[in-house]
């Protein structure tokens, strides 16, 4: 099955598996549409296929950044309705917890939400214990120090305040995508997961 997974919570990242071999690029400075669509057009040339070649399509649903969820989302969307295609959606940080695989089953996952904020999950091997949710990094120190015999895995921009297993890259994209491929769906089900509400919205007390 040919099938392309983007992620564009956290910059841009794209693989394409094609004909059993797979594409892969990333760039971690834009989550920009000028950015993502020379990528998938890129590894679509690299692999020899046009779009109608891919037979499901994939996408990263958040929480992270508005912006670029939301063009990832728009741009998988279009091209499941174009083609007629399905899609499959895997939450940010799932995918961040599987740089742990081989490591642990249980896992703690954290991802940047700005401003000394985060988002974070618990995981036991495919269980999610404890969805995604917004918190301060001092109360997330806390849940990883009441958690001692769980890993830690953050986004890069964590590493030196959590430690444990820092990124994402063509290796976790693999592994969600292998996952997360059977949960099919149409593209009006593919919806972003936003824990945090933008800027303009937030009030007093809200992170």
């Amino acid at each position: 099955m040919n099938y392309l997974f983007i992620d564009t919570a956290e910059g841009t990242r794209a693989l394409l598996c094609a004909c059993g071999k797979y594409y892969y690029d990333e760039n971690m400075k834009s989550a920009g549409s000028e950015i993502l669509l020379p990528m998938i057009d890129g590894l679509l040339s690299r692999a020899g296929i046009k779009i109608q070649g891919v037979d499901i399509f994939g996408a990263c649903i958040g929480p992270g950044s508005f912006t670029g969820l939301r063009i990832g989302l728009t741009t998988i969307k279009t091209f499941c309705y174009a083609t007629g295609k399905p899609c499959f959606a895997v939450n940010n940080l799932r995918l961040n917890s599987y740089n742990n695989i081989g490591k642990s089953e249980k896992v703690i996952s954290i991802a940047d939400a700005g401003n000394r904020v985060c988002y974070i999950a618990v995981y036991d091997g495919e269980k999610e214990l404890e969805p995604a949710k917004c918190v301060t990094v001092d109360d997330a120190k806390k849940i990883v120090e009441s958690n001692p015999d769980y890993a830690v895995s953050t986004d890069v921009k964590l590493s030196s305040v959590f430690g444990g297993t820092a990124g994402v890259g063509e290796k976790e994209l693999k592994i969600a995508a292998e996952r997360h491929i059977a949960n099919a769906v149409s593209e009006k089900e593919l919806l972003p997961l936003y824990i945090r509400k933008p800027q303009p919205e937030r009030g007093a007390g809200d992170l």
